[in-house]
């Protein structure tokens, strides 16, 4: 008996013409295999979904917000509208600029008299306040130290616990700010108050060292010193 190749030949390419078919059939419906193991389905196999928290879920518009946007979030208002302070934080303010613009010893001590308990000029609490700003000053009168008072409070504020009886009016507002978020123009403010050196000492650490004024929102004069 004679064999023929030609019917054997002919079902092989039937045969592969078939699998040709079904691969195409299989990419073009998007069949793939399986994951990796490990691998989320909800991480795209190789790419993310931006606010996706890989439980399949979105969360709010599905847009992950950006971290600078974040950060700028939850920094304080920095405030310079003079009218929008307490009356009586707004009179205080202008109490302790016309003593400090007198460079006069009693009319400062007089101003510091009007807040019970006085405020703190250091962080023990100890001692009197004139001496400690003569001790401080680069002058032997204390005058150094009041031209400092006056750049710090013709800075903008921040106000610490807004809409609270124990809110705090905070000048200059960079003493509650990263040193790392502030801008250009924020920078020319800083140097009114501080050396470019100085800064870059507290950039170092991470935080504002230098002075600062607090006065609360019932008008007392709480605090004029160094440190955090």
């Amino acid at each position: 008996m004679r064999i023929s190749i030609g019917a054997p030949l002919f079902a092989a390419a039937i045969a592969v013409s078939l699998s040709l078919c079904a691969a195409s059939t299989a990419l073009a419906f998007g069949l793939q295999s399986s994951p990796e193991t490990g691998r989320s389905p909800a991480s795209g196999y190789g790419f993310s979904v931006p606010g996706d928290d890989g439980s399949g879920v979105g969360t709010g518009t599905g847009l992950a917000t950006p971290p600078d946007e974040a950060a700028s979030a939850s920094l304080p208002e920095v405030r310079y509208d003079l009218s929008t302070l307490p009356p009586a934080v707004a009179a205080m303010r202008e109490k302790i600029i016309a003593a400090a613009r007198s460079g006069d010893e009693a009319q400062m001590r007089a101003v510091i008299g009007l807040s019970s308990p006085p405020p703190l000029f250091s962080s023990t609490g100890e001692g009197d306040p004139i001496d400690i700003l003569k001790a401080a000053s680069g002058d032997t009168a204390g005058l150094e130290v009041l031209a400092i008072l006056l750049d710090v409070l013709d800075a903008g504020w921040v106000v610490k616990g807004d809409g609270t009886p124990q809110a705090r009016y905070v000048w200059p507002y960079f003493a509650e700010l990263p040193p790392d978020t502030l801008d250009r123009r924020q920078l020319v403010e800083v140097y009114r108050v501080l050396t470019a050196g100085d800064f870059e000492e507290m950039r170092a650490v991470g935080s504002y060292e230098f002075y600062r004024l607090e006065i609360a929102a019932d008008g007392r004069w709480l605090l004029f010193m160094t440190g955090e």
